[in-house]
């Protein structure tokens, strides 16, 4: 026996014209429109249910068309109870409400009070939210919230059970201020600490926590334009080679601009005899103090922890890249000052003659 099918639906008919005047049906459309899109087919009965639906859902909007809704306070008119109820939790609405213009004879007055108290909700809720967008502190886990008694112990926590650690954390000087700084990153800015620098932003605190514990960015992402982020938590200066470059020429018989010093090939200088009590004393030639760095005091602990630092070459590199990011910076900034005094686009006479 013969069967005709329709491929789009899934059913199967004993008759041609059957089968031709199913093609012409709402429900086959509608099967062909879910197969563009490569969606499965529906039944019969299930299309039938969403139809109702719909004309339910047109039915409701028709018969709220011809609603009409007024507020004495504001003098308006809406057409639809959607636009009153927008109304209602509109900041002007409530200012006039607060004034006490005229007496409040609102139509659906117990419905005016029901949503003007969901306004109150909605402003205590962003209080809530002002109070979610604080900075972790120092003391607490910047992955899972864990709250710790001290700062080394929270650094603990976070490299044992989210192998978290601080790149080059012999060169740290100020270790604090750092776990500062990355604490507001997540919990102000929402920002995941290793691919932060494409410019993603998480909608709360707890998805960029999540979002780095799922993707395995518990880590600091301390390569390329974001090493001049973290150079003020870093001194290379102790990997600096201490003569110097051998193959740099020395100027001889170099006088300063004041004639009472004279720099000797070898570096030396030789003051004037005028100035021989000031060359007497015993100055420290290093008067800047030299920051603790915590990364010393406490190396074994972090040691411990399993926290390596990087090889020379890769701090050179990074010594040569922050350098020069930071000649860069000074020279657009002086080119920014410099077009800021060229705003003038023409001479202008200053006086009249």
């Amino acid at each position: 026996m013969t069967t005709f099918t329709c491929i789009s639906c899934h059913v199967a008919f004993k008759e041609p014209n059957v089968q031709r005047e199913h093609y012409k049906t709402d429900w086959h459309r509608y099967n062909l429109k879910r197969k563009v899109v490569d969606l499965p087919p529906v039944t019969a009965e299930v299309f039938q249910q969403r139809v109702l639906e719909q004309r339910a859902h047109a039915d409701q909007q028709e018969a709220s068309k011809g609603l009409t809704l007024y507020c004495n306070y504001c003098k308006k008119k809406f057409g639809s109870e959607k636009s009153y109820e927008n109304h209602l939790l509109s900041k002007k609405h409530q200012e006039n409400v607060l004034t006490g213009i005229k007496h409040v004879n609102v139509m659906k007055h117990e419905e005016a009070e029901d949503k003007i108290d969901i306004d109150e909700d909605i402003e205590d809720d962003s209080d809530e939210w002002e109070d979610d967008d604080e900075a972790i502190p120092i003391t607490c886990c910047l992955f899972c919230n864990h709250k710790s008694d001290t700062m080394e112990s929270s650094l603990k926590h976070m490299s044992c059970q989210h192998s978290f650690f601080i790149p080059d954390f012999e060169f740290v000087v100020d270790l604090e201020a750092m776990l500062t700084y990355l604490g507001e990153r997540v919990g102000q800015g929402h920002i995941c600490m290793w691919c932060g620098h494409l410019g993603r932003q998480f909608p709360s605190t707890e998805a960029v926590q999540k979002h780095m514990i799922d993707k395995g960015h518990c880590k600091m992402f301390h390569e390329g334009d974001v090493l001049l982020e973290y150079s003020d938590f870093y001194d290379y200066s102790s990997s600096y080679p201490e003569d110097g470059d051998a193959n740099e020429e020395v100027e001889t018989n170099v006088i300063n601009d004041t004639g009472f010093e004279l720099v000797l090939p070898s570096g030396s200088t030789i003051g004037h005899r005028s100035l021989n009590r000031y060359y007497r004393q015993k100055l420290n030639p290093n008067p800047r103090p030299v920051p603790t760095r915590p990364a010393i005091q406490h190396g074994n602990y972090f040691k411990a922890l399993g926290w390596t630092t990087s090889t020379k070459e890769i701090v050179e590199k990074k010594v040569r890249d922050i350098t020069f990011m930071r000649k860069m910076f000074l020279k657009n900034q002086l080119g920014v000052s410099v077009k800021a005094n060229k705003l003038q686009k023409h001479f202008r006479r200053q006086v009249d003659m």
